[in-house]
């Protein structure tokens, strides 16, 4: 841990700053702006170089974007629906919204987390905040992300056309985007969508990656009413479909995953504005293992030959919430102003899984029939709190609270007598409340510098898996899970650190995150009770360890020393130990991403060094393997060209350029990322 504590003091210190005159200062933001995506993290970016340095081409992934911000990291069990990590913090531990609306997948195996559910194509912002302070739409103690969707362009006559078409070789992969708006009077409207889909992809052995496929479609449409200059109406309607998507690194697939999104809102724009929304969210998500190698289910099975998976299972996930939320900002006086954010949500969810047994050669057995997320209904209001005193022109202070008090409804007396065999009394009410508590300071030793200072308590409410979760296959370590009814709220004592620089020709971010951790929530090998899966090493029960520690540190610049040409670079490290000493597991090393760009008229080219260091601290008990250090080099460029009142933008793009073998520590089951690729992208807008 030193040693890569000082490699990365090592970068920050070896940055040489130098100074342009003539360039004009600009007020430090926490805003990037990524073509149609802002991005609010801590790197304060008001400029418009940033925004090839996040998009790998036109056609980029939300994944694609949120592996390049401050702080996130992604867990990858195959080409799609990667999941989101802060500073080792995932899961129930995070708080990810859409336009501060509560969503939730439907997959036990978080096969399906609420990115998958969105496109950068949907968006008009991405919202990153760090640490217990980030409770505005939850109680959490790793942070949230919130996606903010696009919003139709207000103006008489307004309207609009986007229409691109882009192709990747490595998996043979198609995608069409489109965007359109109109406006007239006091009505505006937006639709937007992507079809994506791509085939197996081939790493760089050239092998193919069998299960890496998938298909989707998403479609988004806005519709703004404004009824005079105060007040206004938004419709928002969200569709998305992925089907036929493979998990190389799981034994199960999924043959659909759906998502709908309905939410109406209502702003007034005053000097108290509010704001206030009503939603209503589904997900269905479907995994199945029929197109696994097995040969039991064929009536002409060949002789001499062994199935592989002696059980087949049917595993549907449903998970629906419907929930509103007020906010108002009361401007106390010059000094103090303060917002009242009170809300509430009700999530229903059930995960099924049905299991066919047959032994080659003997007749099938019945059906086997579990809940392995029991029905349950989860109702949360919540009240948050916060204040912003501004004491000088050097000093400001925040503090902010928040309380969610839950109520779990166990709607399945199917889930009780699941549990009861374990001696567990499931009551069919559960009730608690958690809470937050978060204090920064932040201080301008001058123009463009700053220092802020955090420091915050807070607590999250176990998850259903956690609490209900019965006979979860974790591919990871290779053990199934189960919930604990008895489990106790996750604690954090949390602690940050932040310098900014925001000068004409660099803008630079460091900051560092201590989490102290208490009745930290991880499953614990329990030899009493038998696997239910031939291929499971043994049972683990999840169970709060009295302590943990997370460590984080973030490093951002980017460097504008001459005109049309721009520097940046993020590096990002965290080291997490649990009580016992080890190393707390699914931690990435030190990452690296070093981008230079030009960009002058209508021309831009660029190239990009992605590389992490090895990660040699695993924890081998949860299935860790020590993972190899690499670098991975992409190039990219682009050009407008101008007809008439058209723009026609054209790219071409090689990601990997060196074909190297290669994959991340987070990547489950050490399977190869893609190899050199090809990417060619044409879009017409009007």
């Amino acid at each position: 841990m030193i040693k890569k504590l000082f490699l990365l003091l090592f970068l920050c210190g070896s940055m040489t700053v130098l100074a342009q005159p003539g360039v004009t200062e600009k007020e430090v933001s926490d805003t990037i702006k990524l073509k149609d995506v802002l991005v609010s993290v801590s790197l304060p970016l008001n400029n418009k170089d940033i925004v090839d340095f996040y998009r790998t081409n036109q056609f980029s992934t939300l994944d694609n974007i949120t592996a390049r911000l401050d702080g996130l990291s992604l867990i990858k069990r195959g080409a799609y629906a990667l999941e989101p990590q802060v500073n080792g913090f995932s899961g129930g531990q995070l708080n990810l919204t859409i336009d501060g609306m509560r969503m939730f997948g439907a997959c036990t195996d978080k096969m399906d987390p609420i990115t998958s559910y969105i496109e950068p194509t949907n968006l008009k912002s991405i919202n990153v905040k760090q640490g217990t302070g980030s409770c505005q739409t939850g109680c959490n103690i790793g942070g949230s992300v919130d996606f903010s969707l696009s919003e139709p362009t207000e103006g008489l006559g307004q309207h609009f056309l986007s229409v691109a078409f882009g192709h990747e070789s490595i998996s043979r992969g198609n995608n069409i985007l489109f965007s359109m708006g109109l406006g007239k009077d006091k009505w505006n409207w937006l639709i937007d969508g992507v079809y994506r889909k791509n085939e197996n992809y081939r790493d760089g052995n050239n092998r193919e990656i069998l299960f890496s496929q998938f298909e989707k479609i998403n479609l988004h449409t806005a519709m703004k009413y404004k009824v005079d200059e105060v007040n206004s109406l938004k419709l928002d309607v969200l569709y998305d479909l992925a089907q036929h998507v493979g998990y190389p690194a799981l034994p199960m697939d999924v043959s659909k995953a759906r998502a709908t999104l309905f939410a109406l809102e209502y702003q007034r724009k005053t000097n108290m504005p509010l704001k206030a929304k009503l939603y209503y969210n589904e997900v269905l998500h479907i995994m199945d293992d029929s197109q696994r190698d097995s040969l039991y289910l064929l009536k002409n099975k060949p002789v001499g030959k062994s199935d592989s998976v002696y059980m087949r299972m049917d595993m549907p996930g449903k998970s629906s919430t419907l929930g509103a939320y007020v906010q108002l900002d009361i401007p106390w006086n010059e000094k103090n102003n303060l917002t009242v954010k009170a809300d509430n949500y009700s999530n229903k969810s059930i995960a099924e899984m049905t299991m066919h047994m047959r032994y080659a050669g003997f007749s099938p057995e019945p059906p086997m029939y579990m809940q392995t997320w029991p029905a349950m209904l989860r109702n949360v209001s919540g009240l948050f709190l916060e204040n912003s005193t501004y004491l000088s022109d050097r000093l400001t202070l925040l503090l902010n609270g928040r309380v969610d008090y839950t109520i779990d409804n166990l709607q399945s007396e199917y889930g009780q007598q699941q549990f009861s065999v374990f001696n567990y009394s499931i009551s069919d009410t559960q009730s608690k409340l958690v809470k937050s508590l978060n204090l920064s300071a932040q201080y301008r030793i001058s123009t463009g510098i700053s220092i802020m200072a955090s420091t915050g308590y807070a607590e999250r409410m176990p998850t259903i898996g956690e609490r209900l979760g019965f006979y979860l296959y974790n591919a990871y370590d290779g053990y199934d899970y189960i919930g604990n009814p008895y489990i106790k709220p996750e604690k954090s004592n949390f602690f940050r650190l932040n310098f900014q620089l925001s000068k004409p020709t660099i803008k630079l971010n460091f900051n560092q995150s201590f989490s102290f951790l208490h009745d930290y929530i991880m499953g614990i090998t329990n030899t009493q009770i038998a696997a239910m899966n031939f291929y499971a090493k043994g049972i683990r029960v999840y169970s709060n360890v009295p302590d943990a520690k997370l460590y984080s540190a973030d490093l951002q610049v980017l460097y504008s020393p001459i005109a049309s040409w721009s520097f940046f670079l993020l590096s990002k490290l965290t080291v997490g130990e649990i009580q016992n000493g080890k190393p707390m597991p699914l931690i990435s090393p030190l990452k690296n991403v070093l981008a230079v760009q030009y960009e002058k008229d209508n021309l831009m080219i660029q190239a990009e060094c992605e590389s992490a260091l090895a990660q040699n601290r695993i924890n081998s008990d949860y299935g860790e393997h020590v993972t190899p250090a690499y670098t991975v080099w992409n190039v990219k460029g682009g050009y407008k060209f101008n007809i008439s009142e058209m723009q026609l933008d054209a790219g071409l793009g090689v990601t990997n350029l060196l074909n190297k073998v290669y994959y991340e520590h987070l990547d489950w089951s050490r399977i190869n990322r893609p190899g050199r690729s090809l990417e060619l992208y044409v879009k017409f807008s009007y």
